[in-house]
């Protein structure tokens, strides 16, 4: 297994975490969770706990450590504190990193080696995690080198299970797998039991149900008893990462009336699949507007794109009524004879005539550019502004947590795209030091400003909110054709103040918003908004006034369930009440 070079955040628990820690750095059981609590959760927004104190020198991305205490297997499992004593200078004397690491594969990759002999693993932890390189470089996979040992998944919904396939299939010999399933209905235990029976047989595999409230120390005690059941003679866990599960709106979606039934549509997201799907914007998108599509009584599913065979090939009683294309950077196939609808939502260049001719609708997130294909498309094109999700976005100022959440004066959130990013350049030129956080800035003059690779989908508008001044910037082709960037709204949703290079649409939102085209215009807006808060205040309130009302997700909810409901009807398919 390859692990990808993406930051991830375990699905286990601080306990289990716990165990690793006092084996491996020789903490005691109180100290253990305290640091493990840090690494875990609160790393970035609380102090370092004295435990942890001496870790500084060796290994000074939190992360990093995180990742090398749940993965670093000592040559001599007898020490008092292996991680600790390898990472002081056990790698000289031959000292064994962790067993996945290719060294030799490893270096090819690395520029800024500290010593000829370093152990990979040593400078993996110093360098390595931050610059996002791959610990596995040959692909020689994680499973085969392992000794037997208990290997920990956790499944926290049915989403996690092609996560937890893809780690039990991998080819013998390998470990024993323990599965924690705390998904509802418990339904990743229950496919498991029916796909995995030789290997339950067997003892490779344990299936262990838990309730979805299950507290961190319960998972831990869970995981003790399990192993001392199997003779191991104690818990003696491998807490392996996986990616995070989809997040969820905050709030649950109001369910239709009993007896409903309206359309079934599938949302076709270009993310590749679920394993990376947290990644991708599009597919946080789809959560969303999933969600209101259910609020008001559609069957709405989310398809990501390895899952667009299996869509291809279903039944035509399982067949959705009508497929929505979420159009950035993939095309998609035909579906049996399932409505087609896209929703372009960026980057209208990559979008053929011929390629809109074959859909039913199209939903075009610019009203300009609708106002061009519609001598091409006529009335199958209409205009569908991108839109924010108040569940995640709007400001709730008394979330635990928000407090500690750094409310920086400048924020930009976005990837460097390999490309300039021109409100970043300009800013930086004329003295200002904005916090980013994004991926692909380390070979950029801006990569010492870059304080995060991503922030989670979910506690965005807490960070939007926080920031004094949050930045925003187009790609060319969509500033050219008036597609409004999704970050304009969710800003707005969660009550920030945005500053954003000028696009044309723009005045749907009034004089809240405040757009600049040049360096010098952005430089007298940041220095004037940030010596008056009064004002970004006002703005940010009227603007967050604008897109609460009037670009939601239930607003686009209403908008396409109408369309889908008038083909189905020209069609002469059955069609549900509203």
């Amino acid at each position: 297994m390859s692990l990808p070079p993406s930051r991830l955040l375990p699905l286990a628990q601080a306990p289990l975490l716990a165990l690793r820690l006092q084996r491996l750095c020789g903490l005691g059981p109180e100290a253990a969770a305290r640091a493990a609590n840090w690494l875990e959760t609160a790393w970035f927004w609380g102090s370092e706990p004295p435990e942890l104190h001496p870790w500084r020198a060796l290994c000074p991305d939190p992360q990093s450590l995180w990742r090398l205490v749940c993965l670093f297997e000592p040559a001599d499992p007898r020490g008092a504190a292996p991680l600790h004593e390898h990472l002081q200078g056990g790698w000289r004397r031959g000292g064994r990193p962790a067993p996945w690491f290719d060294v030799t594969g490893y270096d090819t990759l690395s520029a800024r080696r500290v010593a000829p002999q370093e152990a990979a693993i040593l400078h993996y932890a110093r360098e390595g995690w931050a610059r996002g390189l791959d610990p596995d470089p040959h692909g020689h996979g994680l499973v085969p080198l392992l000794p037997r040992r208990t290997i920990v998944l956790t499944a926290q919904s049915a989403a996690d299970l092609p996560a937890v396939r893809a780690h039990l299939r991998r080819a013998p010999p390998g470990p024993d797998w323990l599965v924690l399933d705390t998904s509802p209905d418990h339904a990743v235990a229950r496919q498991l039991a029916q796909e995995e029976t030789a290997a339950l047989r067997q003892g490779r595999l344990r299936l262990s149900p838990a309730p979805a409230d299950s507290t961190g120390a319960a998972l831990a005690a869970l995981v003790a008893d399990v192993a001392q059941d199997s003779g191991q003679g104690g818990p003696d866990p491998l807490l392996l990462p996986l990616p995070p599960p989809p997040s969820r709106p905050r709030h649950p979606a109001r369910r239709p009336a009993a007896g409903a039934r309206g359309p079934h549509i599938a949302l076709l997201c270009p993310a590749p699949d679920q394993a990376r799907a947290y990644r991708w914007g599009d597919f946080h998108f789809a959560e969303s507007l999933a969600a209101a599509l259910e609020a008001q009584g559609a069957q709405a599913e989310i398809c990501l794109t390895d899952a667009w065979g299996a869509l291809a090939d279903r039944p035509a009683a399982q067949a959705p009524e009508a497929t929505l294309l979420l159009r950035g950077v993939r095309s998609a196939p035909r579906f049996g004879s399932a409505l087609r609808l896209m929703w372009m939502i960026s980057h209208p260049g990559r979008v053929s005539p011929e390629e809109m001719a074959g859909y039913d609708h199209v939903f075009v997130a610019s009203e300009s550019y609708t106002r061009t294909l519609r001598p091409i498309l006529h009335d199958r094109v209409s205009a569908l502004l991108q839109c924010s999700d108040p569940s995640r976005f709007a400001p709730d100022t008394r979330a635990p947590g928000t407090d500690a959440i750094p409310a920086h004066p400048l924020l930009f959130v976005g990837n460097s795209r390999r490309a300039e990013r021109w409100i970043v350049a300009e800013a930086v030129a004329h003295g200002h030091v904005p916090a980013l956080y994004g991926a692909e800035w380390d070979d950029t003059p801006f990569a010492a400003l870059v304080q995060g690779e991503s922030l989670p989908n979910r506690d965005l508008g807490a960070w939007y909110h926080r920031a004094a001044i949050v930045l925003n910037d187009h790609w060319p082709d969509m500033a050219q054709h008036g597609f409004l960037s999704n970050r304009i709204f969710d800003v707005a949703m969660a009550g920030g103040f945005l500053i954003s290079d000028r696009v044309e649409g723009a005045e749907i939102f009034g004089d809240p918003l405040v757009q600049v085209d040049s360096g010098a215009a952005l430089d007298a807006a940041i220095r004037h908004y940030l010596a008056h808060p009064e004002e970004r205040r006002r703005r940010a309130a009227a603007l967050h006034e604008t897109v609460r009302h009037q670009h939601s997700f239930a607003r686009r909810a209403t908008e396409i369930l109408a369309r889908v409901r008038m083909l189905l009807a020209r069609s002469g398919a059955p069609v549900s009440p509203d």
